[in-house]
């Protein structure tokens, strides 16, 4: 009977993947020649055109297929193993003490699953309420105890939404502390990008998060400290969200230990003295792993909150305890700093450059200005224009946009920021073997710094809303590894050539 009742279980899954590749939301895959899902993304949103597939043939989307592809998944299992599965509220105890823990909690309002999960529920009731009665009593999805912050929950008061997830994240992590082995850290994925723009108490705007606030908050306070950051590549590059959205091309792992009972407070004083200290080293170590610009902040709270959640306290210069939102405002100062700081080690004309794009992009402005400008970074306007790197006449004065450039020269290769670019546009139009030629060539020498210079550009396009600026810059260092392959093969390639002649 319970084979029997365990067939049926995966038969009715089957009949949700039949209806979650037959619904008017589904669209249709040009890159991997298949069907869209319904859930391409997690939420159900409109679509003007839809594909449609033949549930009864065996091409993409029907029976046959998707039964197919369960089947594999089962081949593809241990079946030694000897496991099992519990399912607790993650604010009971469930008794267990000294485990390895891994987990991935909810991004604050990001997903409400519960509500997603009605589209599949209403399917698998129909074929399992007689097997599993308690589980499916009722008609749609339970939602109140799910920890999200949804306003529509609590009547479209958000103070409520929000207390609701902070309670519950705090009394989350407290279960957590007390199941965690004290020898064995603790990993939680983290997905979600600081995206929303506040002013502090002088009108000076600063990047922010409630959903980091609230989730930090609560390790924090449940005593954990935070040893380290990992970013793991789990989006695929075919997901239908992309830069301009709230989107990550990582996972954030952040590593906790239970910090020690006897750990010392901290003045705000002394916790910038260390944070300045840390996080510019750990920074550098990034960028050498190659870690896509659009994880790069999100990656260094990892080692800044380990300076913040290493002291019981960081006491304001009042008295008070330093909040969590005070702390990431802080470390996200230091984070511009820090690229901001890297802009010294540029040759004079791409300082100019990088002053220019972060005021104006390529737009115009007077050439009484850049003059002034130029002067100021050693650099003159004319000799810029002479190396095809601006515009200037009539009294205006414009970066010239990458599809505006000349090839680059003897004359303007040394200028870093023309290299960028160049490698930039490349990339775009010829793909890694286009960018590779410029790489490889004499003129190309530099490419490592402006791989570098890549991620500051890359900031300041992403502080404008310069969607498809910042997606330019990303896909050249996510692209990096692939290039310097494509250099090698080249140069060993010229070489062989060499031995043969």
């Amino acid at each position: 009977m319970a084979y029997g009742q365990a067939i049926g279980v995966y038969l009715a899954l089957m009949v949700d993947q039949v209806a979650n590749h037959s619904s008017t939301i589904c669209s249709w895959n040009k890159p991997n020649t298949q069907m869209q899902n319904t859930f391409a993304r997690q939420a159900l949103p409109m679509n003007w055109d839809y594909a449609e597939c033949n549930i009864f043939s065996n091409s993409t989307g029907s029976y046959n297929n998707l039964f197919e592809r369960l089947c594999k998944g089962f081949s593809s299992l241990n079946s030694n193993l000897q496991c099992f599965a519990d399912q607790f509220s993650s604010q009971s105890d469930n008794g267990m003490r000294g485990i390895v823990i891994s987990t991935d909690p909810p991004y604050y309002d990001n997903i409400s699953y519960a509500d997603l999960s009605d589209f599949f529920y209403i399917w698998l009731r129909q074929s399992l309420k007689d097997t599993y009665p308690d589980i499916f009593q009722t008609f749609l999805v339970p939602k109140s105890d799910e920890l999200v912050a949804s306003p529509h929950r609590f009547g479209g008061n958000k103070e409520k939404a929000r207390h609701f997830f902070e309670d519950g994240m705090l009394q989350s992590f407290q279960r957590t502390y007390s199941y965690a082995h004290s020898d064995i850290p603790v990993t939680i994925y983290y997905a979600f990008k600081q995206n929303e723009v506040d002013e502090d108490d002088g009108g000076n705007q600063q990047t922010a998060s409630i959903g980091w606030e609230a989730m930090l908050s609560a390790l924090v306070k449940a005593g954990f400290t935070i040893t380290g950051t990992w970013p793991i590549r789990t989006e695929m590059s075919n997901r239908a969200v992309g830069l301009g959205t709230n989107a990550l091309a990582s996972s954030i792992v952040l590593v906790c230990r239970k910090r020690p009972a006897n750990a010392p407070n901290s003045t705000r004083r002394d916790f910038i003295s260390a944070l300045k200290r840390e996080l510019r080293p750990a920074l550098a170590e990034l960028q050498k792993t190659n870690i896509a610009p659009v994880d790069l902040a999100q990656s260094a709270i990892g080692p800044g909150m380990g300076v913040y959640s290493r002291f019981a306290k960081v006491l304001e210069a009042d008295g008070s305890v330093m909040s969590v939102r005070s702390a990431l405002a802080i470390i996200n100062q230091e984070l511009d700093l820090f690229f901001t700081e890297q802009d010294g080690e540029l040759d004079p004309e791409s300082r100019f450059c990088v002053d220019l794009y972060s005021q104006f992009g390529f737009d115009n402005m007077k050439f009484g200005e850049a003059d002034v400008l130029a002067r100021a970074k050693n650099t003159a306007v004319a000799a810029l224009a002479s190396q095809g790197v601006l515009l200037s006449q009539k009294g205006i004065v414009r970066l010239l946009e990458r599809a505006e450039l000349p090839d680059i020269t003897s004359a303007n290769s040394k200028i870093l920021w023309m290299l960028t670019q160049q490698l930039t546009r490349a990339l775009e139009s010829g793909g890694i073997a286009a960018c590779a030629q410029i790489a490889a060539s004499p003129l190309g020498g530099n490419a490592d710094r402006a791989k570098a210079l890549a991620y500051r550009l890359f900031t300041i396009a992403e502080h404008k809303g310069w969607a498809q600026e910042a997606l330019a810059y990303n896909s050249l260092v996510i692209a990096w590894p692939e290039i310097q392959e494509k250099v090698v093969e080249m140069q060993n390639v010229r070489l062989a050539q060499g031995r043969l002649i």
